[in-house]
């Protein structure tokens, strides 16, 4: 009878996932993208062009912002898997705090003191502050893919969706955002204050009902195989940096965010100071997103066929090279790029599969260990998005400045020319790297499968 039971619940927790509820998880990185994505690409330039803030104490507010997010980061990864309610491990944290992530995110977008020292310490604060509520939901909204299904195609299928939605974010935010800001600046030319301010307003706005539908239509079904045991600290510690496979990954996605998210964080200099027309910044930051939502959904045929490690980094390469076509063309060439930034778009395609690559490096520790890291685990997906941002943000703001970028003027060529290498040729070398350090990883999907299958048997023993 007992056995009966069981039998009973592993079906349940076997149950496929509904096309409805893969595509509803995916409106969770649309929200994200509609506070983050707006934060990431738009802050530097107004903390410089609006606020006034020194280019140097921009760069120090996103190094402190990130030093502490490397504390804070991990701290919510564990918090959130040792939670246990009614609604989960990590549902609650999406449902409270996304509405806390889109105030904090039109805060940012206020310089009520300032570009005076005042100035400097609201920006710190609440920027930081905006930060750790990001990672208060978006760490438990990434550990969300491992838990819905044990299924390798599932999950490959949620991560494809969650890129979906990212994309369209994205251009939905890189589309329209200079135009709202536009509207909304009293007819100026380019964005003023108010138009920073009313455009995260409507983003923020709209992105609370899309969390609150991910919390209601996600189902947790993967448990801990000792869930009734806490498990220290220092324990999840261990095993999370002990963990070949997260560590690699991990390695893959710092560069890889570092070379997207960090250049989306200084483009805007390259759009208008190289390129010399603000509302160009809809046309070249959209094509990329377009070619990686359209591509998010060619990613389960592809892996299947070549397996997710060389489709990640046949992907990166082809994303580095798109890069090299923008950086060799001339700043009046809009044609050619258009054409690099169409071949960095359609192989935008790295994401999901990295996500399904830390799903499979917690089964794989499950398993050598006995203890889940989810939530730890997926913090690194969190740490390497804001890494990547910040180094885009503070390191790519330094280079500006050593180059003589100055705010609000003609630059000179020397400068124009700086500008392009920080936002095309550095970042397509680091894609170049990340591609590399795809060959350190040496498990097949294959083997991925037959730890899952173990997986089952030991849960199965422990159940009962």
């Amino acid at each position: 009878m007992e056995k009966n039971i069981f039998d009973s619940e592993m079906n349940v927790e076997k149950k496929k996932l509904t096309k409805f509820s893969m595509m509803t998880y995916g409106l969770g990185d649309l929200a994200s993208q509609f506070v983050w994505t707006f934060v990431g690409t738009y802050l530097t330039v107004f903390y410089t062009d609006i606020v006034g803030l020194a280019p140097v104490a921009v760069s120090m507010i996103m190094l402190v912002a990130r030093l502490w997010d490397g504390i804070n980061d991990p701290i919510m990864g564990m918090v959130a898997e040792r939670t246990r309610s009614k609604l989960g491990r990590f549902r609650p944290y999406i449902a409270f705090g996304s509405p806390f992530l889109a105030l904090f995110s039109v805060l940012t977008f206020t310089g009520p003191f300032g570009n005076g020292p005042a100035g400097v310490i609201w920006a710190a604060i609440i920027y930081i502050i905006a930060g750790m509520i990001y990672t208060l939901v978006n760490i438990p909204y990434g550990a969300l893919a491992a838990v819905m299904s044990e299924d390798a195609n599932e999950r490959n299928q949620l991560n494809a969706w969650r890129s979906v939605g990212m994309n369209v974010g994205m251009i939905i935010v890189n589309s329209l955002s200079s135009f709202i800001m536009i509207a909304f600046s009293d007819g100026s030319k380019v964005a003023t204050g108010r138009g920073y301010f009313m455009t995260a307003l409507i983003y923020a706005v709209v992105s609370i009902p899309l969390f609150f539908i991910v919390f209601m239509t996600s189902r947790e079904v993967v448990q801990p195989m000792k869930n009734d045991k806490k498990v220290p600290f220092r324990t999840t510690i261990k095993n999370v940096i002990g963990n070949k496979y997260l560590m690699i990954v991990f390695l893959i996605m710092i560069l890889q965010m570092t070379a997207f998210m960090g250049r989306i964080a200084v483009t805007t200099f390259y759009v208008i100071y190289c390129l010399g027309a603000f509302t160009l910044i809809a046309l070249l930051m959209t094509i990329p997103s377009i070619g990686g939502a359209i591509c998010s959904l060619a990613i389960v045929p592809l892996v299947k066929r070549f397996g997710k490690r060389n489709v990640l980094m046949i992907s990166l390469i082809l994303q580095g090279i798109g890069l090299l076509v923008v950086y060799f063309s001339e700043f009046d060439n809009l044609s050619m790029i258009i054409a690099g930034h169409i071949i960095f778009g359609l192989f935008n395609m790295g994401f999901p599969i990295s996500l399904s690559l830390v799903a499979d490096s917690v089964d794989y520790q499950e398993l050598k260990s006995g203890v889940r890291t989810d939530g730890t685990a997926y913090a690194t997906y969190g740490l390497a998005t804001k890494i990547g941002n910040a180094i885009g943000a503070s390191i790519g703001i330094m280079l500006l400045h050593s180059f003589g970028y100055q705010a609000n003027i003609e630059q000179t060529a020397a400068t124009k020319d700086g500008i392009n290498l920080v936002v095309n040729l550095i970042p397509a070398i680091l894609f170049f790297v990340a591609a590399f350090s795809c060959l350190l990883w040496d498990l097949s999907d294959k083997d991925t499968d037959d730890i899952r299958e173990k997986l089952d048997r030991e849960r199965g023993r422990t159940h009962n």
